[in-house]
């Protein structure tokens, strides 16, 4: 099955990179807005405008990932919906090395890598980013573009709402609620509901800003 990847980044380098090798899908281009458009191959792959992808890949013979990572996260959700407006079929990405269970519901356009443990009932949405040697305990729910940061644990019964950003080795504690735009710091421990555009910080954690305005943007 042939696959057209919107992204030149260096995750979207990783993300041809696993599907290349840990999947049934060939990559056969990438896209992205002209405006972002250097050159016209990238990793020696075809690189086309998304304003004409659906012209040289169109969307009955063509699959599509968004592999766009988390510098900007209402950017990246705005950017997948667009490639939804174009009609594509979004897949996964789902590691040979994870381990998924059979009453895992999982949506689309999710990088599941390797070493991710999904206990039963879980439910994924849409396009998600579970980093490595992350565990989602049983019954949690992680609703749509979120990134969830390597050896990081969701607990039971949580919920994880849209578009939260969850840093390098946290831990959310079981039968929470976080509120869409929460921002994890890496190494936090959280032990209550967040609120919406949250910043949470510490071992429990606590709240030290606010990003309602701008969104999650991670410098650096």
């Amino acid at each position: 099955m042939k696959l057209v990847i919107y992204g030149n980044s260096d995750f979207a380098e990783l993300i041809y990179y696993y599907f290349t090798n840990d999947s049934k899908y060939e990559v056969v281009g990438f896209c992205v807005d002209k405006d972002f458009i250097k050159s016209d191959k990238f990793l020696d792959k075809p690189l086309v405008s998304f304003e004409e992808v659906e012209k040289i890949f169109p969307p009955n013979e063509y699959k599509m990932f968004v592999a766009v990572g988390y510098k900007n996260m209402r950017l990246r959700a705005k950017l997948y919906e667009k490639t939804v407006d174009k009609k594509y079929e979004h897949i996964n990405y789902i590691s040979s090395k994870s381990i998924i269970d059979e009453s895992n519901i999982i949506g689309k356009n999710n990088a599941i890598l390797h070493g991710v443990v999904l206990e039963p009932f879980a439910k994924i949405g849409d396009n998600n980013i579970i980093n490595t040697n992350v565990t989602i305990c049983h019954h949690a729910n992680i609703m749509n573009d979120c990134f969830i940061a390597a050896k990081s644990l969701v607990g039971g019964f949580t919920t994880i709402k849209n578009n939260c950003f969850i840093g390098f080795s946290s831990t959310i504690l079981q039968k929470l609620i976080i509120e869409d735009e929460t921002l994890v710091a890496a190494g936090s421990i959280v032990n209550k509901n967040s609120s919406k555009f949250d910043f949470l910080e510490g071992t429990p954690a606590k709240v030290v800003s606010n990003h309602k305005e701008n969104g999650i943007e991670i410098k650096g």
